[in-house]
Parts: C-alpha cells; sequence; structure tokens
C-alpha cells in the first residue's frame, strides 16, 4: 500500500511539473457579434432516427457522441444508455438503462469512451462499479470490476483516465489507470478540494451534471469541479495547463465548473455554469473570449450547450430539438421559392436533405457536427 502510494506521489509532482503552464484572462463581449464560420466549419446535420421507444433519447440530453467505423454511438445521461446509430441516423441498438441487463447484471452506463487502439467501446456501470468492453456491435467482450466508484472516464492510447470522488471524500481527483491492468490502483495527477455539485448515487459517490473529462486528437482535456484549470493529459502525464482569469466572475465560488471542452490545434472551446454562452480560447494568442451575441451565420439553430466528441478530427457538436427542425423544415416549405428568389437560401441550405421528413415534436433530435478551425 505504501508503495503504490509512494509511486502516486511521484506521478503527481512529475505530472505538475513537467507541463507547460499559461494564464489566460477571460474577456466578455456585448457589443460586436463573432461570426461563429471565424473558427468553426459545419460538416455535417445528422436527424436521429426515433422508430421506437427504446431508440428515444431523454429530454435530448447526449453527454457525449463517440464515431467509430460509420457508426454513431450516443451517450444518454438521462436514461443510462448507449443508442447506436449509422452515420446518417438509422436507429441500430441500444443498451443499458433502468431495466437494460447484460449478462444478468442491471446496466446503467454513467459514461463510455472509444478505443481508438483496439475498436472497442469501455463503457462505466454505475450500478455494479465496473468496466464493460464491448466491440463495436455493443456486444459485452470483458467486465472488469473496478476498485472505486468513477464519475467519467476517457481513453488515449494505453491510459485510461478517470474522475472519481477522493477517497477521503474531500473533493474529486483525475486519475489515469493501466488500461490493461484496470483492476489495480489509479495513480493520482490531480486533485481539488471540494465536494463536487450533483446528485448522490447509491454508490456513494456524486454524478456531474456535465462532462469535465474530453478526449481529443492531440490527448485528453480536463478540468475538475470547483477549478478555473484545464489540464492537457497525454502518455499517463499532464502536459499543458491553461489557468484562467475570469475577472472577478468568481471562478472559485461553489456552483463553478468548466464543462463539455472541445479542441483543435487552435482552439478549446467549453461551457461553464457561470454562463449560458461558449467561452472560445485561441491557444495561439493565449486568450479567451465569451460573446453573449455569437451568431450562427452558417445555417439556422444554436445551441450554448456543446457536445463532447470523440472519434472525428477537431470534432464539436449540438442538438437542436425535433420541435425547432419540424418548425424550420415548414417554413421552408412555405417560402423555399421565396428564399432562392432573393438569395436567401444559405441558412436553410443544411436543412434542404430533409425537406420531405415527417418529424414529431417529441421526436430524436438533429447533431450539429462541426470542426473546429
Amino acid at each position: 500500500m505504501k508503495h503504490n502510494i509512494f509511486l502516486s506521489t511521484i506521478a503527481l509532482l512529475a505530472c505538475l511539473s513537467c507541463s507547460t503552464k499559461q494564464k489566460v484572462t477571460v474577456e466578455y463581449k456585448d457589443y460586436r457579434p463573432l461570426n461563429m464560420s471565424s473558427f468553426v466549419t459545419l460538416q455535417k446535420n445528422i436527424l436521429l432516427d426515433s422508430p421506437t421507444e427504446e431508440s428515444r433519447i431523454q429530454d435530448f440530453h447526449i453527454g457525449r457522441l463517440l464515431f467509430a467505423q460509420e457508426r454513431i454511438y450516443v451517450i444518454d445521461e438521462k436514461e443510462n444508455k448507449i443508442l447506436m446509430f449509422n452515420d446518417e441516423g438509422k436507429f441500430l441498438k441500444s443498451i443499458g438503462g433502468a431495466t437494460g441487463e447484460v449478462s444478468g447484471n442491471r446496466l446503467k452506463i454513467q459514461d463510455a469512451a472509444l478505443d481508438a487502439q483496439s475498436q472497442k467501446l469501455y463503457a462505466y456501470c454505475n450500478t455494479t462499479c465496473q468496466i464493460m468492453v464491448f466491440d463495436l456491435d455493443l456486444n459485452v467482450e470483458q467486465t472488469i470490476p473496478m476498485v472505486t466508484p468513477l464519475l467519467e472516464i476517457g481513453l488515449d492510447g494505453n491510459c485510461l483516465y478517470a474522475i472519481r470522488t477522493s477517497l477521503k471524500r474531500d473533493g474529486c481527483e483525475l486519475v489515469v489507470f493501466d488500461k490493461n491492468r484496470l483492476e489495480g490502483a489509479p495513480s493520482v495527477l490531480w486533485k481539488q478540494a471540494g465536494i463536487p455539485s450533483g446528485k448522490q448515487t447509491p454508490g456513494e459517490t456524486f454524478i456531474l451534471p456535465e462532462k469535465s473529462l474530453s478526449p481529443s486528437e492531440d490527448g485528453i482535456y480536463a478540468s475538475l469541479p470547483q477549478s478555473n484549470r484545464i489540464c492537457q493529459i497525454r502518455n499517463g502525464k499532464i502536459t499543458a495547463t491553461y489557468n484562467l482569469d475570469f475577472g472577478g466572475q468568481t471562478p472559485q465560488s461553489v456552483s463553478y465548473n468548466i464543462y463539455n471542452i472541445c479542441a483543435s490545434d487552435s482552439f478549446l472551446i467549453f461551457n461553464t455554469d457561470s454562463s449560458k454562452s461558449w467561452f472560445i480560447l485561441n491557444r495561439k494568442t493565449g486568450k479567451c473570449i465569451v460573446d453573449e451575441n455569437l451568431h450562427n451565420d452558417v445555417c439556422l439553430g444554436h445551441n450554448s450547450r456543446l457536445i463532447p466528441v470523440q472519434g472525428t478530427n477537431n470534432g464539436m457538436a449540438y442538438g437542436m430539438s425535433a420541435a425547432f427542425v419540424s418548425q424550420t423544415l415548414q417554413h421552408l416549405k412555405k417560402h423555399k421559392e421565396e428564399f432562392e428568389q432573393f438569395g436567401q437560401m444559405k441558412l436553410y441550405h443544411p436543412y434542404l436533405p430533409f425537406l420531405e421528413k415527417d418529424i414529431a415534436p417529441q421526436d430524436n433530435p438533429m447533431l450539429y457536427l462541426w470542426e473546429i478551425k
């Protein structure tokens, strides 16, 4: 036990000392609208199929989107399940949920991550405190009991990262496991004092209201509750740290959290619970802006809540309700000739493939997939 503590301490000190650190001042813009086309490119709109109750996403609250082999895996945080669609949005399968079972175990999935090396899906089940490994058809291949309950997971190379409540229950920890020895004790990379907000589960841990751990093409990005820091992690080490100065916006208040981080080489885009706007951090200039008047000059439909994406280059996403999509399509059908005549089709162009779709307000949302420049 002492040996494990010693190794964890050495890993923590090494990670903190070797990383590059950058102080970032957040600027609040409320006068000149910022066009989305200046930092993101729309890749695709996908209308998720909802033929049965099994296929429905509860309150369309999507925790993560995972992409692999022309399939989309949707993490439904409300129903604790994974839904699989093809890349055009056709429903294929779901696992988990309040009544779902795999191998006789009740399965409530709290989080999931894609292993790009083996093309497997790792899911954390909070009712049994297990990592379950699935193939891409969502067939279970392995079940691994974990030493402590987890809040979130992410995969990069041979490392499985997790956020968990600290063993003394006095804060949160970012830890790293050897992916091939998940039954072993992890190393602690970062600890943040203070108990996270969120509802308590039967496993005596907490559920974070959004995702604080985000896999990306260049590693994992993480922020712990009640912290104004974003860390980049690669190969089990913290390689970069962004310390955010929110300019008197009470970054250390009890309710403050950084969530849903989406990354490219140039930008980090994320949410916080102190603002309904996107925070856009330019990694090259070290500046971060919050624009209350962010303007979608690419297509109709904007949602301030981001969805972390894994499996696409520089990916970012958000969803719009079926009710909004239905109203937009009805408006387009009614005025299409007028829009074409006066050159006003630009914002409606992404909706043309869905013009003949019959969409009910309670159906699944439309996904807007973007590439961060």
